[in-house]
């Protein structure tokens, strides 16, 4: 991994502490849309806070808070639009924001956002890289990537998978009238379906992410 994202790891990797990821794709009806990303750490923050005697963790502060810059500089240059990246809730959540105006726009952003700016980790860890296509304004495949478990970046995460919480979030300006994942939750308004769990049990080999959705006209 490249160094700002994997800064947002490390600290869970050397503490073992834990932390929530929740990652949300809205797409409006022409199928613009909004990406998010939020990592929330105040449990590990906390926890660092009460062990520090030597003022490493307000370095480790300081590396993060540089590096939101950067992040942002690789999101737009990827083609994102109205990027922010920064703290919320009293500095406990880092949070990255960006619109993009079509499909192929994100797929672009996906793949060449690169890992400083976190959402593209998977695609750079693995054997076939993810993407979304769609049929009309109504009919969306996710295709996510296939992981490379062999992979250093894959390899130096075996230690926290069972630390990390990830929840995955896809919702519409419409409700969704068939989808064929069966590990997709559907929420009650039937606008959005999300994957959820411990990162360990959403890169096992045996656990799919992958989504054909069709939406109502309304």
């Amino acid at each position: 991994m490249k160094k700002p994202f994997f800064v947002l790891f490390t600290i869970a990797v050397l503490f073992l502490g834990s932390c929530s990821i929740t990652q949300e794709y809205h797409f409006n009806k022409d199928l613009s849309g909004t990406y998010s990303f939020d990592i929330k750490m105040a449990d590990l923050i906390n926890m660092m806070q009460s062990m520090d005697t030597s003022g490493n963790m307000m370095s480790s502060m300081d590396t993060l808070d540089r590096s939101f810059t950067e992040i942002e500089i690789k999101y737009k240059e990827a083609g994102a639009k109205n990027v922010k990246v920064g703290w919320k809730d009293d500095k406990t959540t880092i949070h990255i924001n960006f619109d993009f105006a079509n499909i192929e726009d994100l797929n672009s952003v996906l793949e060449n956002s690169s890992t400083e700016s976190g959402m593209n980790f998977m695609n750079n860890n693995s054997k076939t890289p993810g993407k979304i296509t769609h049929k009309g304004k109504r009919s969306l495949s996710f295709d996510f990537p296939e992981i490379n478990n062999d992979s250093t970046s894959m390899k130096g995460m075996e230690s926290m998978k069972d630390y990390i919480t990830v929840e995955t979030i896809f919702s519409f300006d419409r409700r969704i009238k068939s989808i064929n994942n069966k590990n997709a939750v559907i929420s009650d308004d039937k606008k959005s379906f999300k994957f959820s769990g411990k990162l360990d049990k959403l890169l096992n080999k045996d656990f799919t992410l992958d989504t054909d959705v069709k939406l109502k006209f309304k």
